[in-house]
């Protein structure tokens, strides 16, 4: 009778983090869309230097609101996570100590998410008055500036291995569906390519301008980061019934 019990209580708890974790999903992929409509319109991304600063200082109300929406999927991809680990892990305990290491990755990964804009929306305050201050105060606010991961070994890097080890643990086990495992693999492999990227800032010049391959790779991650997490809301409503049967199977 107690082992039926906690039997059903286990079940409770994963199907309310499932739950949570599809709902979770969708917002996330939301606000990637919205990122992706407020990115191209910024005055400010158009710069790089002293005139970055002056743009930030003149417009900040596009620029601060994207950085906001980017702590937003920082927060709630530590739920994410969660409720995904949980539901991988129901069939197959496989490659525990590799996907342990990369779930603290993953959850780093949010966690410097939160952080790097929540201090790039700092910044962005005290650049209001950059236009009118003197020396001093510009060279501070460009040291204040410096990202807290600056080869994007978390964001990227431990963000992106978290989603690649993830898919391949759902398509092995045949959890989620096969097309979007794929596709949450690519995830993953865009985002490590993007911290490598990163790394070495390479740089592609156009007659109109240039452009890094990390700005490229990063903007087709956020594009898949949209398209894969409103999908995963989908995916997980129609495979819910499928998931409760193995629950029951389990007990």
């Amino acid at each position: 009778m107690i082992m039926l019990e906690n039997t059903k209580i286990m079940k409770t708890k994963k199907m309310s983090m499932y739950n949570t974790g599809r709902w979770i999903s969708l917002i996330i992929g939301i606000l990637y869309i919205g990122i992706g409509i407020l990115l191209p319109i910024d005055p400010a991304e158009k710069y790089r230097g002293t005139e970055f600063y002056e743009q930030i200082a003149a417009h900040p109300l596009i620029p601060s609101l994207w950085r906001y929406i980017f702590v937003a999927i920082g927060f709630l991809s530590l739920g994410w996570i969660s409720s995904a680990i949980s539901y991988v892990r129901t069939k197959s305990y496989e490659w525990e100590g590799l996907y342990k290491w990369a779930c603290i990755l993953g959850y780093g990964g949010a966690i410097m998410l939160c952080l790097e804009w929540m201090r790039e929306v700092f910044i962005m305050k005290v650049m209001t008055l950059y236009s009118t201050g003197n020396e001093m105060y510009r060279v501070a606010c460009e040291v204040a500036a410096f990202p807290l991961d600056p080869d994007f070994l978390w964001m990227f890097g431990g963000f992106g291995l978290w989603y690649l080890i993830t898919s391949l643990l759902a398509l092995r086990n045949n959890m989620f569906n096969s097309k979007i495992n794929k596709l949450g693999i690519f995830v993953g492999l865009d985002l490590m390519v993007t911290m490598v990227f990163g790394i070495t800032d390479t740089i592609i010049y156009f007659s109109w301008g240039q452009l890094t391959i990390m700005q490229i790779t990063a903007l087709l991650g956020g594009i898949l980061g949209a398209v894969y997490h409103v999908w995963m809301f989908f995916v997980m409503k129609k495979v819910k019934n499928q998931y409760e049967e193995l629950l029951d199977d389990l007990e």
